[in-house]
């Protein structure tokens, strides 16, 4: 079913349906009054249709953005990240999710419990600008570089979503971003697409057995949030939003292969893209397939209980433009993709 229309309640209205609001009401800088960062009850615009099948337009995307609740910034990102050690993380359990990066020589754990309430980290790791990005939504997590001859960017939050994921925009040009795709669907740099980095989902006592050295984002963030507490459930023991119903706001395509909230790993090569059920990688433990004129394959790593995708290039392996997604999500961004189950 393609241009989905229903009632489309706030977000805050939603999560309080699912039975996940936090309990406790922050009353931030410039006068708002969030229910962990939801509480609005502006209404969403409509959302453009699109042609079954056919993955939607850059002007179909920019045209189904709708209010998530929070204005611009509404959700501050992390634009000065402190970082400890791991002995001093002592604010994480060892089953909580953190979200592992191994680039240009450095190790770092951004955990989900401070992600889930700014969803954008503004970094610098190995002298490169980085956006570390997380849409609890979607369970989507990425990480942006600029191109060779894009200026750096940064990046907050629209307030809005895009097939109820992050709407990003950059503060260099005001350009927006739906996170899962990392192409600009509006303003100066329309059309756009930024490199990514790929993160681990893993667990802490997971990712600090194998990367002793770590550092870790602080809870120092310098903004008054229920670290330890999700607003929308909880990903030790999977519950709340993250296992049950479907996206609370409306897609722009929706299909039943698959569960709606199952975790599946994309996969991008070029023009083609693949979606393969990580509970398939986890039994199979390497699952090989062909993208285009591409091999592919998803390997399971016992170590980190996660799942790793390379792709041949001439005769070496090298990492693949993947991320874990929540199904629905990654349909509504890619509906004519191939999938694996």
């Amino acid at each position: 079913m393609n241009g989905q229309k229903a009632s489309r309640p706030s977000r805050r209205q939603a999560l309080k349906g699912a039975g996940v609001v936090c309990a406790v009401s922050l009353v931030l800088a410039g006068g708002a009054i969030l229910g962990g960062q939801l509480l609005t009850d502006k209404p969403s615009e409509p959302v453009t249709a699109v042609q079954p099948g056919k993955d939607p337009s850059l002007e179909a995307l920019a045209g189904a953005a709708v209010s998530g609740g929070p204005g611009k910034d509404g959700i501050p990102s992390i634009d000065k990240p402190r970082f400890v050690s791991a002995r001093d993380a002592g604010f994480l359990k060892d089953d909580d999710r953190v979200f592992g990066l191994e680039y240009r020589g450095e190790v770092r754990a951004y955990p989900q419990l401070v992600l889930v309430w700014h969803e954008i980290v503004n970094d610098t790791v190995g002298g490169q600008a980085l956006a570390v990005t997380y849409c609890p939504l979607t369970g989507t997590v990425i990480g942006f570089r600029a191109h060779n001859g894009v200026q750096q960017l940064t990046f907050g939050t629209t307030g809005r979503l895009v097939n109820s994921n992050l709407l990003m925009y950059d503060r260099q040009t005001g350009s927006e971003w739906p996170q899962l795709i990392g192409t600009a669907v509006s303003g100066p740099l329309k059309g756009t697409k930024l490199e990514t980095v790929p993160l681990l989902w893993t667990t802490w006592k997971q990712w600090r057995a194998v990367h002793p050295d770590t550092e870790v984002l602080s809870t120092d963030t310098g903004a008054l949030r229920s670290y330890g507490s999700d607003p929308y459930g909880s990903y030790p023991g999977r519950s709340g939003y993250y296992v049950k119903g479907g996206p609370i706001f409306p897609v722009l395509a929706t299909s039943d292969r698959f569960d709606d909230k199952d975790v599946v790993i994309g996969v991008r090569v070029g023009t083609e893209r693949l979606a393969i059920q990580k509970d398939l990688v986890r039994k199979a433990g390497t699952v090989r397939a062909t993208v285009g004129a591409t091999q592919v394959e998803a390997r399971w790593d016992d170590r980190l209980d996660t799942a790793r995708v390379v792709q041949r290039v001439g005769d070496r392996w090298e990492p693949a433009d993947s991320l874990d997604s929540m199904w629905f999500a990654w349909y509504a961004f890619y509906p004519s993709g191939q999938a694996r189950s």
